[in-house]
């Protein structure tokens, strides 16, 4: 898995926790509000059902009676309407009366206005039949006491229905003195959980987000290890790839690279050992071949032939001298040459350095001094490479100085650092080939 999902997820455990409190807190207080509301609702509804009822059982009425004066047929089919939305209406009140006795009521309500139609029936058979005044006195004398039962039996009803809406506040009022407990026990109970789940989310998220940042920073710390160990030449063991996210990546295209240079490294060694052997065999050759002459091994030589054969021996040796500074810087640069760090006196090291000089610069008729101030001079180095750079500087002032001249070599302790000066009476370098004094092969 890739980081970017690692850290996706971490969170993703933290914010459904924090949603999973906040689900369950709205479902408990909707549930707090729903039941009351419900109560609220189905009084409202019954008590405009019930008004309107009242309404329009009158007007049924009145349309009656005023199809059978006017002889209308189309208030009678109004009225016909009329009645069977009422009907309707009524048995809809039934569902929504919640007590035993408003149920009887509404009942009785039906039954009075069941009663209401079949009058309002026979008074109609009686007009069809041509009995006008027949069908007006049942109207009169059935029709309307029974119409006034139902508006009787419908004002019981909302008398009850009131009744019961105030025994429901009263219950209200008492419900809301248990819901302000229930609200006060569910804040006590949200906030607990809340409290509970943000330290659970806090935890969570810390530990997973410590995994990935343990694990990413021990795979980043190989691999800078790795990477310094590199730099300073040594190829190590490849690293462990523990993961397959990008860090994962990374390692394996770190050790791809390590093995590709060891292969390097490798090649570099071969080819520096064949150099070495190749140049060195015939130069070692021509040197011992030189001294034997020397020494008058084939027989004795001329004085020109003793001057021929010295100087093919001094460039024999010199050559064999270049040959391994050549090889050295070469496999210094490459980060091949092993260096040895060990405590070392840098005064000793200096003398040491002046020391195998002072034959050269006797030779060449030039002074060779040293100088050290006071201190202690302890260090930790490579003696050797130190004197071998010691030896160059101070050959290259033998070299450049004329005779009766001086060269100098001051060692002085110049506060956190130690510097060593090497001052000739030479004739210096020129201005303008100072910026590469330390190019490779270059010559004044």
């Amino acid at each position: 898995m890739r980081l970017a999902p690692k850290i996706f997820l971490a969170n993703a455990v933290v914010i459904l926790i924090l949603v999973g409190v906040a689900a369950w807190t709205l479902t408990e207080v909707a549930g707090l509000i729903g039941t009351h509301r419900d109560i609220v609702v189905r009084a409202a509804d019954v008590l405009r059902v019930e008004a309107s009822l009242r309404e329009r059982v009158g007007q049924v009425h009145r349309f009656e009676m005023r199809a059978l004066v006017f002889g209308d047929r189309e208030y009678a089919t109004v009225s016909s309407q009329e009645a069977g939305q009422i009907e309707k209406s009524l048995n809809q009140l039934h569902q929504l009366l919640t007590t035993d006795a408003e149920r009887a009521q509404a009942r009785q309500v039906i039954r009075a206005f069941a009663n209401y139609r079949a009058t309002v029936g026979k008074a109609r058979e009686l007009r069809a039949r041509g009995d006008v005044s027949g069908a007006s006195r049942i109207l009169e004398t059935e029709a309307r006491p029974a119409i006034e039962r139902v508006a009787a039996e419908l004002d019981a009803l909302i008398t009850l229905t009131q009744a019961a809406l105030y025994e429901t506040q009263t219950q209200a009022k008492a419900a809301l003195g248990q819901a302000k407990s229930e609200a006060a026990r569910l804040r006590e109970r949200t906030w607990n959980v809340v409290i509970i789940a943000l330290i659970a989310a806090v935890i969570t998220a810390l530990l997973g987000t410590g995994v990935i940042a343990v694990r990413m920073t021990r795979s980043l710390r190989r691999v800078a290890t790795a990477t310094e160990a590199i730099a300073e030449g040594s190829f190590r063991e490849p690293i462990p790839v523990e993961t397959t996210d990008e860090i994962g990546a990374l390692a394996r295209s770190f050790n791809r690279m390590a093995e590709r240079l060891r292969e390097i490294d490798a090649l570099k060694e071969q080819f520096y050992a064949t150099m070495s052997h190749e140049l060195r065999s015939p130069l070692t050759s021509a040197r011992e071949a030189a001294h034997l002459l020397e020494q008058g091994g084939p027989g004795p030589l001329t004085p020109k032939q003793e001057k021929l054969v010295s100087i093919i021996h001094r460039s024999t040796d010199r050559l064999l001298r270049l040959v391994s500074q050549v090889l050295d810087l070469s496999r210094l640069s490459a980060g091949l040459l092993p260096l040895e760090h060990r405590p070392l006196g840098l005064d000793r090291v200096v003398r040491r350095a002046v020391k195998e000089l002072r034959v050269q610069a006797e030779e060449k008729g030039v002074t060779l001094g040293y100088e050290c101030g006071p201190g202690t001079f302890d260090v930790v180095g490579d003696e050797d490479r130190i004197v071998q750079v010691l030896i160059n500087l101070v050959a290259n002032g033998i070299r450049f100085t004329p005779a009766g001249g001086s060269v100098m070599v001051r060692l002085a302790d110049a506060g956190s650092d130690m510097e060593i000066q090497v001052g000739d009476t030479g004739v210096g370098i020129p201005a303008d080939a100072l910026p590469f004094v330390f190019e490779r092969f270059r010559q004044a």
